[in-house]
């Protein structure tokens, strides 16, 4: 939900629009969010500090991380960099 808000704002300069796709993850009966607590944060911490041959920002380690301990193995993300680290990346939706 962090990206997905912070990203729309960014490249729509539409407060108003984040807000509502915000609510609508919220509120949604089919996505899941996973939640930090201690051990997610000093396990981000600990992948961000040793994977500097990847460009990740905190945010990012912080999603690959919870994503392994979930058993996550596709990532939506515009970010190639989720690859060095083993997901598969999918960068566009389905209209199949």
């Amino acid at each position: 939900m962090d990206e997905a808000v912070t990203l729309l704002r960014a490249r729509t300069r539409n407060h108003k629009l984040s807000v509502q796709l915000g609510t609508d993850i919220l509120a949604s009966k089919t996505v899941i969010l996973l939640k930090t607590d201690d051990e997610a944060l000093t396990g981000s911490w600990e992948l961000y500090k040793q994977r500097s041959d990847v460009a990740l920002s905190f945010t990012d380690s912080t999603i690959a991380f919870l994503a392994k301990k979930h058993f996550i193995s596709d990532i939506f993300s515009y970010d190639a960099d989720f690859g060095a680290l083993g997901f598969h990346v999918l960068n566009r939706l389905s209209h199949s």
